[in-house]
């Protein structure tokens, strides 16, 4: 059975797309709609959502890059980056180590560090 990667790409930028939905629904509702006990169940449920997404998101990313023709550094090192976000939001949610929460947290958050993914994706696949 031949893998098709694109398809596999696209999936899994829909995950990736609704589960970064997460952050910037939370900073809107904040902002515009306060806080209640209604709003923080609803996002303490996303976040489960969030984290389970982008591990999907994750596994597919992998295999879509497995079996791509086309490679280049840039998109290795978005492979990096996703990973690395990965893994970073994983252990914050078990807020492991205990020691660099507050770390994990200021790197994993940072909408420059969303950018910087996002620029190296587009970077990569535009170059061919």
């Amino acid at each position: 059975m031949r893998i098709n990667s694109d398809l596999m790409g696209s999936i899994a930028a829909f995950f990736f797309i609704v589960a970064n939905a997460y952050y910037p629904a939370k900073i809107i509702t904040r902002r515009y709609i306060g806080k209640s006990k209604e709003i923080t169940r609803f996002f303490n449920g996303y976040l489960k959502l969030h984290i389970m997404f982008n591990l999907i998101a994750l596994w597919l990313t992998l295999l879509h890059g497995h079996y791509a023709d086309e490679r280049n550094v840039i998109l290795q090192m978005s492979m990096l980056v996703t990973v690395w976000l990965s893994i970073v939001g994983i252990a914050m949610y078990y807020k492991q180590p205990v020691g660099l929460y507050r770390e994990m947290k200021l790197l994993h958050s940072q909408q420059a560090m969303f950018w910087v993914w996002v620029a190296l994706i587009v970077i990569g696949h535009s170059l061919f």
